[in-house]
């Protein structure tokens, strides 16, 4: 096998040259003028070797890059060396190409040599540029929702604020003229009965039903309003009296129902706002010896450690239950599953969620048509050291 003879150094130096697939720039480095450019470079800028021979490298790039050029060239031939990324090129055609520009100092044939390396970044600037501009938007986009949700939440904040005190208003106004009809019905049966006769006695004992139904409904509206708009500040509570206490205040309910309880201690203490707390409890006993069956109710109170430093507090019934789908809408206002079966407004569980939600807990339950209600609610344990209400 015959080899080919080894190419001079020169010529080896001038392959690379003209095949590199970077620009490569020669300058004389004490006039900075340009003595040789590779093919790559020229086709890139549309000129010939001659129109550039002779040139200096500011010559090459815009005329407000003249002085950066300049600077960039004054540390290459203090430190030795150069690489930047913003001296861009003019083509013939006016186009700019942004190169990035590594470039050295070095001796040859007894004169200082600057050698310059280019490469073509102009596709990674421009994919730079339009990722940028798309974050730039997306941020500007963010913030202009941002301040749009803002403005929403404030404005329905108002807006359910002055509903809220709208409610209040009406309930409490209503309840004077409510309480004359009621008033004047019961009197008109007691002492006119017999005036009225059958019909008219029964039309009497239909308004005084109404009225006691709206008296209800008046009087649970203003107990949502308050769980809505009073000051909650909370502190530690003793679950038991709370406990306690609501069970004081079903006694009637209990009584009339004749509901048999079963209060199962501890109670731990818990972080919440005690009126709160009572009425939440109340309403979850009232509806469990309300909504009962043909056996007589059951009541199971008990409360649980949580992870997390949570109390969740039971309170479970022997009653008809409550079908999955609706587990969910039961909270909302006048939300009633059995409109005619068993007496209500539809607000009572309303007021437990409200009231949950202001003390920073949680309530839910678990039901099944026929095998009662377990409702529960959550709050956290209050810090240490603290004495309960």
């Amino acid at each position: 096998m015959i080899s080919a003879p080894p190419l001079p150094e020169e010529s080896r130096y001038r392959r690379l040259f003209d095949c590199a697939e970077d620009g490569i720039l020669i300058l004389d480095a004490d006039t900075r003028r340009i003595t040789d450019a590779n093919p790559r470079l020229l086709r890139w800028i549309g000129l010939e070797a001659g129109e550039i021979i002779g040139r200096t490298f500011d010559a090459l790039g815009p005329p407000d890059n003249a002085a950066s050029a300049r600077t960039a060239f004054a540390e290459l031939l203090r430190s030795g060396h150069i690489r930047c990324e913003h001296l861009p090129l003019l083509a013939k055609d006016g186009r700019l190409i942004e190169v990035e520009i590594v470039g050295g100092l070095r001796e040859e044939e007894g004169r200082r040599v600057i050698q310059l390396g280019l490469r073509d970044i102009t596709s990674r600037k421009q994919a730079d540029s339009e990722s940028r501009r798309t974050r730039e938007e997306l941020a500007r986009y963010t913030i202009e929702l941002e301040t749009t949700v803002q403005l929403r939440t404030a404005e329905l904040r108002l807006s359910n604020a002055q509903l809220e005190t709208f409610v209040y208003s009406i309930a409490h106004d209503l309840k004077a003229p409510l309480r004359t009809m009621q008033g004047f019905s019961r009197l008109l049966l007691e002492e006119h009965a017999q005036g009225l006769g059958g019909r008219g006695r029964e039309y009497a004992g239909f308004i005084d039903s109404a009225a006691r139904t709206m008296d209800h409904l008046l009087a649970d509206l203003l107990a949502f309003s308050r769980v809505t708009q009073e000051k909650m500040d909370l502190g530690p509570v003793s679950l038991e009296t709370a406990v306690r206490n609501a069970l004081g205040a079903c006694e009637e309910q209990i009584s009339a129902s004749g509901a048999v309880l079963e209060v199962v201690p501890p109670f731990p203490e818990v972080l919440a706002h005690p009126a709160t707390l009572r009425q939440v409890i109340s309403h979850l006993v009232g509806n469990a010896v309300k909504f009962v069956g043909k056996e007589p109710p059951r009541v199971r109170i008990r409360a649980e450690e949580r992870p997390d430093n949570v109390v969740r507090l039971w309170v479970e019934d022997n009653g008809i239950g409550i079908p999955p789908e609706f587990h969910d809408q039961i909270f909302g206002v006048f939300k009633r599953l059995h409109t005619t079966a068993y007496v209500g407004t539809g607000i009572g569980l309303a007021v437990v969620q409200k009231g949950m939600l202001r003390m920073g807990g949680r309530v839910g339950l678990v039901s099944e048509p026929g095998s009662g209600s377990r409702f529960w609610i959550e709050l956290a344990r209050p810090a240490s050291g603290k004495r309960p209400a």
